[in-house]
């Protein structure tokens, strides 16, 4: 049974650990499959990870969330929230380790994030951007009802969905324009 819940300040490295040193790492980031996506040092993570995103009272901005299967801790959702224009929020998910990947785990994780976003906070529209290389992930993105822009639509999307004065920072994604796949779901 896949659950989640908010990640604590107090497990903010464990989320670090899960998405930068673990054996899923190479899967998403850093060498040799994805140089312009390094993975980060713990001063870096900290600085893109913000404290908001694990505090009770800023969960509308985003917020890093645990997941687990039946007790155990598998690994992390996140959805962001203040770049986005209203009802929106973009997510990203890590899983812990390899053993946990192809299982169906993160697609269920990520339907569940969706209803409950949906539940709690009215967003209505999902944007989650791989790498185009990791056709595994975006297979799972897939599953879990997200669907890949056309190439040629990406731009107009990412303006759909973006506050206008945060697209030079974050409209090319994590790994530049032309390597970030962008889906989306909508749930009107």
């Amino acid at each position: 049974m896949i659950r989640f819940r908010h990640a604590s300040i107090s497990e903010k490295y464990k989320s670090y650990e899960w998405l930068c040193l673990s054996d899923t790492a190479q899967m998403h980031m850093g060498n040799p499959d994805y140089p312009n996506s390094p993975i980060p040092d713990w001063s870096e993570f900290k600085e893109d990870f913000e404290d908001f995103y694990y505090l009770e009272e800023t969960r509308k901005k985003g917020s890093v969330m645990i997941i687990n299967n039946d007790m155990e801790e598998i690994g992390c959702l996140c959805y962001a929230c203040f770049h986005l224009k209203p009802q929106a929020a973009e997510l990203d998910i890590w899983l812990k380790s390899k053993e946990y990947c192809g299982k169906g785990y993160g697609t269920n994780a990520l339907i569940n994030l969706c209803e409950y976003l949906e539940a709690v906070y009215n967003i209505k529209n999902f944007i989650i951007r791989p790498s185009v290389r990791n056709t595994r992930a975006i297979r799972a993105y897939e599953k879990a009802g997200f669907k890949k822009v056309e190439k040629d639509e990406r731009q107009k999307t990412i303006n759909d969905y973006l506050i206008p004065e945060y697209i030079s920072e974050y409209g090319d994604g994590d790994y530049g324009f032309e390597d970030t796949e962008v889906l989306i779901k909508t749930t009107e």
